[in-house]
């Protein structure tokens, strides 16, 4: 058969979009967007990896029988890489693994060179592919392509008919570095975005992408619209709303930070869910934010966490990642008071106390105070619990 340039595609090219999904620690995972979403392998990652490519015809499939092994057979219809120079259009190919389908179904079939089997192909079934997304994986930009030129790609692409183009396109982006994403700000379509965002049938998954895409693409108009998003919350739609806030402190900035403060930091009755969220989205902003929040006041905001008990480790362990040491005094009296401390905050704690006496730069002279103070504190708690510090001690480690 012969493939053409599909007509879908073209059109798609005047499409203006921008794609987050979701990943964490696969590959350069861990340069990925943390409140974005889960971490996924891309198709131009697989393509990328791939010696031979080969855009094939489904003829038979057999499945494995007595001592003969499982098989599908194809037709190649073009040859896009073929590191080996054996391929050709028209001829067959049958490899070891088992794909469903029927005469004229379309996949793209990868594989790395092998020593010993010639091709090790792709694990599990092929992929299947139409014409207009085996346009969209051969021409999208290679991995190692410069981040704006490849987000703005991906960015034609987002919430795309095809659902596997549209899923793709929007790992694109929670795989990328939040500096990236920035840097086809220009680019997303802050229309688009907020309607996806008032969609209910958008994937709630995307909503926390989306959510730092207007963020970092709009304006007041957005930075209410945002806000209505999570103070109205539908409890089915609670996942990635970190994302949503985080989009609103950019756009925000100190009055919109006093906002989440009053309504979930500081807010012992305010749902545990959605007060978790706008910890994620505060801390977030601290590494990835745009300034107009200063570190001090950030600080402050975490601070109302303490007297939570449900989220005092995590306010102690983030305060002491970002080096706040005024609270020994005041960690020591919760260490000491007289109602039930949990022993994770008791560890929490004696982290604290460990961080603040490391935090010593090269060149001083003299010992800073938070370092004194620190070693006082932990003079006084290993006479009190010896054990407990001693094992915190040994396996000390701060983000």
């Amino acid at each position: 058969m012969r493939l053409g340039y599909s007509a879908t595609l073209q059109r798609a090219g005047g499409f203006a979009g921008l794609a987050l999904a979701i990943i964490f620690f696969v590959g350069s995972a861990a340069l990925a967007c943390p409140i974005c979403g889960v971490p996924t392998i891309t198709l131009s990652e697989r393509l990328a990896r791939a010696d031979v490519a080969l855009l094939v015809e489904w003829v038979s499939a057999q499945p494995a029988k007595d001592k003969a092994a499982e098989s599908t057979t194809y037709e190649v219809v073009q040859v896009h890489r073929d590191g080996t120079g054996k391929y050709k259009v028209g001829e067959s190919v049958t490899v070891g693994q088992l794909t469903a389908g029927k005469a004229g179904n379309l996949f793209l079939l990868m594989g790395q060179k092998d020593d010993k089997l010639g091709i090790k192909w792709e694990i599990g079934p092929a992929l299947p592919v139409t014409e207009t997304s085996y346009q969209y994986i051969i021409q999208a930009p290679s991995p190692e392509a410069p981040a704006e030129k490849r987000l703005a790609y991906f960015t034609r692409f987002l919430e795309f008919p095809d659902v596997r183009i549209a899923n793709d396109a929007f790992a694109q982006f929670v795989n990328a570095p939040t500096k990236d994403i920035a840097s086809v700000a220009g680019k997303l379509p802050r229309e688009k975005i907020r309607n996806w965002l008032a969609d209910p049938k958008t994937p709630v998954t995307r909503q926390s992408g989306y959510g730092l895409m207007l963020g970092l693409c709009g304006g007041p108009d957005d930075a209410r619209f945002l806000e209505r998003l999570f103070v109205d919350i539908d409890s089915e739609r609670q996942t990635g709303i970190e994302g949503v806030m985080f989009g609103y402190l950019l756009l925000a900035g100190e009055q919109g930070l006093a906002g989440l403060e009053k309504a979930y930091l500081a807010n012992s009755q305010a749902p545990e869910g959605v007060s978790y969220s706008a910890y994620l989205a505060t801390r977030y902003f601290w590494y990835y934010g745009n300034g107009k929040i200063s570190r001090p006041r950030l600080q402050a905001a975490i601070r109302r966490l303490l007297e939570q008990p449900t989220f005092s480790d995590s306010a102690i362990i983030t305060l002491a990642e970002w080096k706040d040491w005024s609270l020994h005094d005041w960690l020591m009296r919760l260490y000491d008071s007289k109602s039930e401390v949990e022993g994770s905050t008791k560890k929490a704690i004696i982290k604290y106390m460990i961080a603040s006496t490391r935090d010593v730069a090269k060149d001083v002279t003299e010992i800073p105070a938070h370092v004194v103070a620190g070693r006082k504190c932990l003079d006084e708690l290993r006479q009190r619990d010896p054990k407990l510090v001693a094992e915190t001690e040994k396996f000390f480690f701060l983000n």
